[in-house]
């Protein structure tokens, strides 16, 4: 039998799920998400990863509850480690107590890793605390929407309007008239402040202040979008946003953005991406992440098999690093078995995956271009070491054949390939200033992707590539010489570098 995790995926932001949320992700046989998860999370996944989407939203739901804990029971039944991904906390208006009771009936284990809830997340990220001492030392949160014919909710507004404190609303967008009409007839005054926020914590985040009388008029004028949390109380006239003058602008780091970057990625070239964005007053937007699939993993077994036949392991890439290492794994060999080898890495960010592995790369070059790395390390081997390269489906040739030239025995193998998925970030390609490329591949498929879905880029937009193969790509695919930028260092900081220069 099998395990089911019921993991609350926070308010939105990516960020705020827990460590430990990202950890049962990771190892997940099966995961059953809803509308309010990020979906940047299912770039967490392991490949082969079943993924079933069960969201919901007022008036349409995709997959009926009950389907829901049949699907749950189902594959835990069948020996799956099983994720039940829910947007904020599972156990907030989540419905995860019913789920519980249907695995209870089959007596199958679970956990439960509770998340940040968006009641107070999305308020606070917006600058209102549902707290403040002498002025709120309670709040309530209600659910705005009920699963009845009407959905409207069933509320004792007598008592919400006489309680004091903040209320906070979660999916009452729709009903908000409704809301607000009551706690008026109920005696709650006109004036009092009121907030809704739509998409909060995320990078499409809306926030209205205004007043309890008015509110539902401005909501309809604005047309605000779910999902949305209505905040009634004094404490939704704060905004303790720094810089909130400019209030409606991004944010970063707390502080203003002016300049947006999308990002072609992996998930955690992304993550290490954004922190240095943020740093540099720029707002990371994820535009298409990229996804590892294994292409020739029963190839590398066979050589792992014999390699004390080679001298040199060379790595391109921090992908190649990890399928080698995760294939070296899974055949349960002894890691003595490497102690006669060396290996040869293109860039910084590759030793530092290596390193992650116990390993300190023998050799790096001094700069982090194909050629250079070809030519610098032919110079320093032996004649007759041979070379083992796991490296990408679509690799760039120029190192095989320089290799070549040089007379180097070698052995290549295509381990891995990547594909794009276009993020929620692709919807709002006008308002960006650069597009960041972190691979050849990267350019190719998000290419791709646009020409597949009918999306353009601004005219002028300025792509930022992590070295030439990149640049070269870019070149091909966009024909726009002039506005592409080539880091001077080929790795994350080099990109950083090139936005603090004004890109």
């Amino acid at each position: 039998m099998g395990i089911v995790y019921f993991i609350g995926a926070g308010p939105g932001d990516k960020g705020l799920i827990t460590l430990k949320g990202i950890e049962k992700l990771k190892i997940c046989d099966v995961v059953i998400y809803d509308r309010l998860a990020n979906e940047e999370f299912l770039g967490f996944l392991k490949p082969g990863c079943i993924k079933i989407y069960a969201g919901k939203q007022a008036g349409r739901h995709y997959i009926q509850q009950e389907e829901i804990n049949q699907i749950l029971t189902e594959y835990a039944l069948k020996d799956n480690i099983v994720a039940r991904l829910k947007g904020g906390d599972s156990f907030v208006f989540g419905r995860g107590t019913e789920e519980i009771e249907a695995l209870n009936k089959y007596n199958i284990p679970y956990k439960v890793i509770p998340g940040v809830t968006s009641a107070i997340a999305v308020p606070e990220c917006a600058g209102i605390p549902v707290t403040h001492r002498g002025i709120s030392r309670s709040f309530h949160v209600i659910t705005g929407h009920t699963d009845t014919n009407t959905g409207s909710p069933v509320c004792n507004y007598k008592a919400l309007a006489d309680a004091g404190g903040t209320l906070v609303f979660l999916m009452g967008l729709s009903n908000i008239k409704e809301i607000t009409d009551n706690l008026i007839k109920e005696g709650m005054a006109e004036e009092m402040p009121a907030a809704v926020i739509s998409g909060g914590t995320t990078e499409i985040q809306e926030v209205l202040r205004s007043s309890l009388g008015n509110i539902a008029k401005e909501v309809t004028e604005r047309n605000m979008l779910p999902p949305a949390i209505i905040v009634i109380g004094e404490t939704a006239a704060y905004n303790y946003v720094y810089n909130k003058n400019a209030e409606g602008d991004s944010m970063a780091g707390g502080k203003i953005c002016q300049k947006k970057a999308g990002v072609v990625a992996t998930n955690a070239l992304m993550e290490k991406l954004e922190t240095g964005l943020e740093l540099e007053n720029t707002e990371c937007v994820p535009v298409c992440r990229m996804e590892i699939f294994d292409t020739g993993t029963w190839e590398l077994r066979e050589e792992l098999e014999n390699i004390e036949k080679y001298k040199w392991v060379v790595f391109t890439s921090r992908n190649g690093v990890q399928v080698f290492f995760e294939t070296f794994k899974s055949l349960y060999m002894d890691i003595r078995r490497l102690a006669g080898v060396k290996f040869a890495v293109i860039g910084s960010g590759t030793k530092e995956v290596l390193a992650g592995f116990g390993i300190n790369a023998d050799f790096i070059p001094s700069v982090y271009t194909s050629s250079v790395f070809a030519k610098e390390l032919a110079a320093i081997m032996l004649p007759g070491e041979a070379v083992l390269l796991p490296r990408a489906l679509r690799g760039s040739s120029e190192l095989t054949d320089i290799f070549v030239q040089e007379n180097i025995c070698f052995r290549e193998i295509k381990v891995y390939d990547v594909k794009g998925h276009l993020l929620a970030g692709a919807d709002r390609l006008e308002e960006l200033s650069s597009i960041i490329f972190l691979s050849a591949s990267g350019v190719k498929e998000f290419s791709r992707l646009l020409k597949d879905t009918g999306k353009y880029l601004p005219d002028g937009i300025k792509f930022v590539c992590i070295g030439e193969v990149t640049k070269k790509a870019a070149k091909e695919e966009y024909g726009k010489e002039k506005n592409i930028i080539t880091a001077q260092i080929n790795n994350v900081d080099g990109i950083i570098n090139v936005l603090r220069e004004g890109v």
